[in-house]
């Protein structure tokens, strides 16, 4: 099995590839980052698929954020427009924020439907192309896809329809709307000057924002190997799915690899949830320069806190100034015994 942190900024953009129970190589992408994620980067790449007679056998899109959808949009808009590319998506996994009638009004430049949010374009192309695909994905859901199991746990219910609550119209968007929608929060400043043996740890404000805790959240298990994918999740509603599952404190879920939530932020990703869960690897999928200030230290901190099995094994998927010097301010002989950490070149795979 293999994993591609491909570089999205401050975005989320994961290929987790392998050989199916078929003998067939399948392609899972989780999240697609920004719209120039994926005219740089994943439209090359869904160029050699297709010439390698293979296809994404399912797209995972989180939620409705532009770092993670906006590259998707970018995507259906090649698909629109190019024949070879009508299959290529297996199945889409995705939970529209709302659900209309389309309109069949086409743009004049272009002669496709065009819309003003990505999470709306998303939505009117599946509904056009695989209406089935539009079934809820919500926590305690399994399903398979060929050998790979494949287990949601968030968002959960009440979350989703809190989501549909706050985008309830029954239209697109237009444009003097679009400054209503939630963006991300982020801090000023970063927190990498404070030594890592400083945090309080047990501290945590959890992230407010509808649709970061609407995000899709769920574990990949194939022959073995486990990998906890949380996007923008919050962790009192993974939390609250991974006791259902029966783990705890005492029972944590083990697993290869854990993608962390929200690039790093120390809003989404709390010490009770590192206390339940024990990752060979963390991965932060975050640029050093973003105006956020994402990852945090503090996230870090905590997953140092509540490991057993020291050193933690640390991955970012940039390797710019500003994440090289996040451990500047500590021991090096201290980050040594706690962290090992590894700045992964462009597109390298991670291999399980």
């Amino acid at each position: 099995m293999r994993l591609i942190c491909y570089r999205a900024m401050c975005g989320d953009a994961f290929h987790l590839q392998f050989e199916g129970e078929s003998g067939k190589n399948r392609n899972l992408f989780l999240d697609m980052g920004h719209p120039k994620t994926y005219s740089q980067i994943l439209k090359n790449v869904v160029s050699k698929l297709v010439g390698a007679s293979e296809q994404i056998d399912a797209l995972f899109l989180s939620h409705i954020h532009d770092d993670h959808i906006g590259g998707a949009s970018r995507f259906i808009k090649d698909i629109q427009m190019d024949c070879t590319l009508e299959n290529v998506v297996g199945r889409w996994i995705y939970n529209a924020p709302r659900k209309y009638s389309v309109e069949k009004k086409r743009n004049d430049q272009n002669g496709v439907l065009c819309g003003i949010m990505s999470g709306d374009k998303v939505y009117e192309h599946i509904l056009a192309n695989r209406p089935s695909d539009l079934n809820d994905v919500t926590e305690g859901l399994f399903f398979d896809i060929d050998g790979m199991k494949v287990t949601i746990l968030s968002p959960d219910v009440n979350t989703l329809n809190r989501l549909r609550d706050k985008y309830s119209n029954k239209r697109p968007l237009c444009k003097l709307e679009t400054d209503e929608t939630s963006i991300e929060a982020g801090g000023v400043t970063d927190d990498y000057s404070i030594p890592l043996s400083q945090f309080k740890t047990d501290k945590f404000q959890e992230d407010t924002n509808i649709e970061n805790a609407s995000s899709i959240a769920a574990i990949f298990e194939y022959r073995g190997i486990r990998i906890l994918w949380l996007s923008d999740s919050i962790p009192s509603v993974v939390v609250g799915s991974l006791s259902k599952l029966g783990y705890s404190e005492t029972k944590k879920m083990q697993c290869e690899a854990a993608l962390l939530s929200h690039h790093g932020s120390s809003a989404n990703n709390s010490l009770d949830l590192f206390k339940m869960i024990s990752a060979n690897k963390y991965i932060i999928s975050a640029d050093g320069i973003n105006r956020h200030c994402l990852p945090n230290k503090e996230t870090v901190a905590r997953i140092v806190s509540a490991s057993s099995k020291l050193p933690v094994t640390l991955y970012f998927n940039y390797d710019d100034g500003r994440l090289t010097r996040m451990f500047k301010s500590d021991n090096l002989e201290y980050m040594r015994l706690m962290t090992d950490v590894h700045y992964l070149k462009d597109s390298e795979a991670i291999i399980f």
